[in-house]
């Protein structure tokens, strides 16, 4: 979060306009510290770019580029039902453009790609609806053979560093459990455990992001000792089930209070059963859960 001087300083932009653009046109609704000052987030800055380049450089008028910036944000609020399938999408070009990026290791260029999407489309969109499909389309030209293992690292590397900045954004609440997230010993593709992590950001949860390949040695220690009480553990291949499996076995004899969420394309059907919820990739069964928890 930044307050209004250093919001000012990053976007080259007079404080005065900041307010005028908050209060008079209702471009961004900050936070506030319990003495009323301002906290911009990471999402507010971008907001506030992209409607100085549509008005420095596109000539636009403020109220017509706050009107368009808050139709996006109806349009693009929600993410599409199945985060993890090939679905048919309408950011074809924004995904070409970073995926030739990607191709080419022009890094420069794809984080200024990211820069514009996250400026133009809300930051749901830009994850599940561009950068799901353009890793998804990375990964399977990995395996055809047209890219190469440092392709795939160095894209998922800068993914990754975005996800961890929109992390920091959200505030976090004490009355929701601690929750530790992670993919077990073996499994190395994190895309959708990042994804879900996101969603509890956003919705308060105190979220400890372990990643990818985590040993199952030392986890119900550290458990005890953290007091989690929630496990996120995600698997992109059906092989992967019988070692998910033994870690939530392990962990729940040691730590009875635990409850466990599992997610990966592979495994069945969305269900709860006792202390262990597969919500699978539908980001609608993502709320329901989130709805019948007694938090």
């Amino acid at each position: 979060m930044y307050n209004i001087k250093a919001a000012a300083k990053i976007l080259d932009m007079p404080k005065v306009t900041i307010r005028s653009w908050e209060t008079r046109y209702e471009a961004i609704t900050p936070a506030r510290t319990e003495s009323g000052h301002r906290l911009y987030s990471d999402q507010n800055l971008e907001d506030l770019k992209w409607l100085k380049i549509q008005v420095q450089e596109r000539g636009m008028k403020i109220s017509q580029a706050v009107q368009q910036l808050h139709l996006s944000r109806k349009k693009f609020h929600s993410p599409p039902a199945d985060v993890t399938g090939h679905n048919d999408q309408p950011y074809d070009k924004q995904i070409q453009e970073l995926y030739s990026a990607a191709a080419e290791m022009d890094t420069e260029r794809f984080n200024y790609l990211l820069d514009l999407n996250f400026s133009l489309f809300h930051y749901r969109t830009v994850f599940f609806s561009i950068i799901v499909p353009l890793m998804v389309r990375i990964g399977d030209e990995w395996e055809k053979g047209t890219m190469t293992v440092a392709h795939e690292h160095l894209i998922s590397h800068i993914v990754q560093q975005r996800f961890n900045q929109f992390f920091r954004v959200f505030p976090t609440s004490p009355d929701l459990p601690k929750t530790l997230a992670l993919c077990p010993s073996g499994e190395h593709h994190q895309l959708g455990l990042l994804l879900f992590t996101l969603f509890l950001r956003e919705n308060g949860f105190p979220v400890a992001y372990i990643g990818p390949d985590t040993p199952l040695e030392g986890l119900s220690d550290l458990i005890d000792k953290q007091n989690f009480k929630l496990l996120c553990i995600s698997i992109s291949n059906e092989k992967m089930q019988p070692v998910m499996e033994s870690y939530i076995d392990t962990l729940a004899e040691a730590n009875p209070e635990m409850r466990f969420i599992v997610g990966g394309r592979t495994l069945a059907e969305p269900k709860i059963d006792g202390n262990v919820a597969n919500l699978g990739g539908s980001y609608e069964f993502w709320q329901e859960w989130l709805q019948q928890q007694p938090l």
